[in-house]
């Protein structure tokens, strides 16, 4: 039984029935699983052996390191993407992707946010930050993308995708149809307001570094 989007490949959830528990196992981002490398399978990938997946499942290691796995090497990973219907799970090494948000992105998020939702001083410049806060996790290609999808409430692809595309709609009247400016902003609270809140007020309480 997966936790998936309808008609999406993706997933951020997937529940197995585990090994050494008698109850379902839930796996989600960012959660750490232990394995062998079995082989190079091409660039930066790797096979990679688990126990803590699904039966058939395929597990492979994107590493940012490759000079340094080996066939045969024990190590701890992080789940960066979960496939369900391909019955696959992608690993990650290291720290990035999971580093904690800068104090100046921080701010920025939380103006994003406030401007989205308000509708008050909506800037191009904050409209897209607003964008980029969920596009990279998405992409899963900046060095904090999972710690803003834990801010977020840890969505679903599906939630994701659609908060993007409820941004985009307001970038996109605030560019070419002033009118339906307004609308658009509701449509996004509508849906996706008390996410967004919530987003800040996690974002608010981070102590800055240092």
């Amino acid at each position: 039984m997966f936790s998936a989007e309808p008609n999406g490949p993706i997933a951020c959830y997937a529940t197995m029935e585990s090994m050494e528990q008698s109850g379902p196992k839930k796996l989600k981002l960012g959660d750490t699983l232990d394995g062998t490398v079995v082989k190079p399978i091409g660039g930066r990938r790797f096979a990679i052996l688990c126990k803590g997946v699904p039966n058939g499942w395929k597990v492979e290691l994107h590493t940012r390191r490759p000079e340094m796995i080996n066939p045969g090497d024990l190590g701890s990973f992080w789940i960066a993407k979960i496939s369900p219907y391909q019955g696959a799970i992608l690993l990650h090494d290291g720290d990035f992707g999971r580093l904690p948000i800068s104090d100046s992105m921080r701010q920025r998020y939380i103006a994003a946010i406030e401007a989205l939702l308000t509708g008050v001083d909506l800037t191009g410049d904050k409209v897209s930050d607003g964008h980029s806060m969920i596009l990279r996790i998405e992409r899963k290609d900046q060095a904090d993308w999972l710690t803003v999808w834990r801010a977020l409430g840890e969505p679903e692809s599906g939630d994701i995708k659609q908060m993007l595309a409820g941004i985009a709609a307001v970038r996109e009247a605030r560019k070419q149809d002033a009118s339906a400016l307004s609308e658009r902003l509701q449509s996004l609270v509508d849906q996706y307001g008390q996410v967004l809140a919530e987003t800040k007020a996690r974002l608010s309480r981070i102590r800055p570094a240092g």
